[in-house]
């Protein structure tokens, strides 16, 4: 099975919300001793001022209980009376933060502004929350932010419209300091926060809470071309050139050597015996080997020349064909047979694509037929394949095979054909329902590091396609046509894609389109 890879996108495909900004929740939050309240929920970090405590309660004399001391227990310290402003505030920010937005600054200043001109006595706080540009900030009363490293400072009175009671008000949207962001009610603390100290979730008594600054992600790097093969691959993170292997080329065949003519062998030389007075005799000699100082072996016969290698005879071609008369009868030998009559068809035939073949086990879909016999929505008005008006024909619901529901268009221009149910993530070969084969794997290459092993998967549904996120850790968001904000998918709960809806996962995103449905 192949895997279909969706490669990063290139520098300047993210939106600028991606580059520069920091992940709020994964920002450390310190905490200076003091008595107001420090308040970290996802998305928002709110310090609020309590105004009141209760008197001390007097000391308890010992019962003598075994073991423990006799003398008086210390008084307990003055308790927070309790503020029933304190406690909307706090719950306002509760339900903005799980209304499911990973960036809530812009709901959470609509509802501030819709809340606090009708409350009274509302104690002075600083608020600072996530946007998909920075964070935004909301100062009222005594409310401080500062970055004490930058020199950089904010208070409720530079606001320019104070609230129906004349206390001073700010809100505004601010870039990430890149230094230590520090929000206080009003109270100064004397000690700085410890630095072991990280607030993740919950509140906490404190006079300021300290956001440390976190490292800004880099922009992608430029990816490199797209490589071809048998996978659907569009683009492919760049390879360092020493770790890069390439497929040598092929060279072209040799032929073989053909061997060099053997060099002549010289002629023995003459031997005159007749001038020479040899005093021994030849056959005494016999087994000798030199004789007048030259060797018997140098004046043996030539080898012959090695045969001839047989030639292959030429491939006989086929005789031409020749020329035949239309008009003459043909010969006897090159009459066919006559064959049995086709049957004639009374009963309309179904299209194609309701054909049942045996052995078919593509999923099928009831739907309706425009004139031309394709398989369409029952909520559509148009044939998706040819244009026509499906209302030229009776709407009876017909069954066939399901086509393609629609195409995901990534960043970088890659398109995915959704004619099946589809895992993304960074490693969904290695997921239970692709081993088995119930969902194809989509890889999906995110440099940031912000897509899951697992992140999401893609079903369709009827003539729906809809999307969970299946426990991802930086979550799903998703955006329809016409929004300006991004909303949090809840993990495990589906939400039905619409064409134009938008979806981010880590530092990619895509945009679903298709013609099918009623939308």
């Amino acid at each position: 099975m192949t895997t279909p890879v969706v490669p990063p996108a290139a520098a300047a495909a993210p939106p600028a919300a991606a580059v520069g900004v920091p992940p709020f929740d994964q920002v450390g939050v310190a905490v200076t001793p003091g008595q107001d309240l420090v308040v970290r929920l996802p998305g928002i970090v709110l310090v609020v001022a309590v105004q009141a405590t209760s008197p001390a309660p007097a000391p308890v004399r010992s019962s003598g209980l075994g073991g423990w001391g006799v003398e008086p227990a210390t008084p307990a310290a003055a308790t927070p009376t309790g503020d029933r402003r304190l406690g909307e505030l706090v719950g306002l920010c509760r339900r903005v933060s799980a209304a499911g937005r990973r960036a809530p600054g812009r709901r959470l200043h609509e509802e501030l502004r819709a809340w606090l001109p009708t409350a009274t006595d509302v104690p002075s706080f600083a608020v600072a929350s996530a946007t998909e540009e920075g964070l935004a900030l909301a100062l009222l009363g005594d409310g401080v932010a500062e970055v004490p490293e930058l020199g950089l400072k904010l208070t409720g009175a530079q606001g320019q419209e104070p609230l129906p009671d004349g206390r001073p008000y700010l809100d505004r949207l601010v870039d990430w300091p890149p230094a230590a962001l520090r929000l206080s009610a009003g109270a100064t603390g004397d000690m700085a926060a410890h630095p072991l100290a990280d607030l993740e979730a919950g509140v906490v008594p404190g006079a300021a809470a300290v956001l440390s600054p976190a490292p800004v992600p880099a922009a992608p790097a430029a990816p490199a071309p797209p490589v071809s093969g048998g996978t659907m691959i569009a683009q492919l993170p760049p390879i360092p050139l020493a770790s890069r292997v390439t497929t040598p080329p092929v060279p072209p065949p040799v032929p073989p050597p053909v061997p060099a003519p053997a060099p002549p062998v010289p002629p023995p030389p003459a031997h005159d015996h007749a001038p020479h007075d040899h005093a021994h005799d030849h056959g005494a000699h016999e087994g000798h080997g030199d004789h007048d100082g030259h060797e018997h072996g140098a004046h043996a016969a030539p080898e012959p020349p090695a045969p001839p290698q047989p030639v292959a005879p030429p491939v006989q071609l086929p005789p031409p064909a020749r020329s035949v008369s239309f008009l003459a009868p043909p010969a006897a030998d090159e009459v066919e047979p006559p064959r049995e009559p086709l049957p004639i068809v009374t009963d309309e035939q179904p299209p194609a694509a309701l054909a049942q073949e045996e052995g078919d086990t593509r999923p099928k879909v009831k739907g309706i037929l425009c004139k031309n016999g394709h398989l369409n929505d029952p909520r559509v008005l148009f044939c998706a394949q040819c244009g026509i008006r499906t209302t030229q024909q009776t709407a009876v619901f017909v069954e066939g095979v399901r086509p393609p529901l629609g195409l995901l268009v990534f960043d970088n221009g890659a398109t995915v054909t959704l004619d099946a149910d589809y895992l993304l993530g960074r490693e969904p070969e290695t997921d239970e329902r692709v081993r088995s084969g119930a969902h194809r794997p989509l890889l999906v290459v995110d440099q940031t590091g912000g897509v899951s092993r697992h992140h999401a998967e893609i079903r369709l549904e009827g003539w729906d396609v809809v999307l969970t996120d299946i426990g991802s850790a930086n979550g799903t968001l998703f955006a329809r046509r016409g929004e300006l904000a991004w909303t949090s998918l809840i993990p495990g709960q589906p939400v039905q894609l619409t064409p134009g809806m938008t979806v981010r996962m880590g530092g990619r995103q895509f945009a679903f389109e298709s013609p099918h449905g009623g939308y």
